[in-house]
């Protein structure tokens, strides 16, 4: 279950266990933003990356709200994946 996977990657979480889960979770229509909204200020840029992919097709009321924040973000990678995902 990748919900374990994130549970499991302790704080602030291990980037490669955690950016593992958000593939999985990326793979899913809908899901719990709530508790993968934390991750938007990992330390890891790579880890907030892969948090923007996950979710970009979810329907889950709250992920443009997510995607406004991290449109923000001080890395250039996160900010050009948000650019990629709502360029689609």
């Amino acid at each position: 279950m990748p919900w374990r996977c994130i549970e499991a990657a302790g704080e602030p979480g291990d980037p490669d266990t955690l950016r593992a889960a958000l593939h999985w979770f990326g793979l899913r229509r809908r899901g719990p933003l709530e508790r993968l909204t934390p991750l938007a200020a990992h330390p890891d840029p790579t880890v907030r990356r892969e948090l923007v992919r996950a979710v970009q097709g979810w329907s889950t009321p709250g992920v443009a709200d997510l995607l406004d924040g991290l449109a923000a973000d001080p890395h250039p990678d996160v900010r050009e994946a948000v650019a990629d995902v709502r360029a689609l």
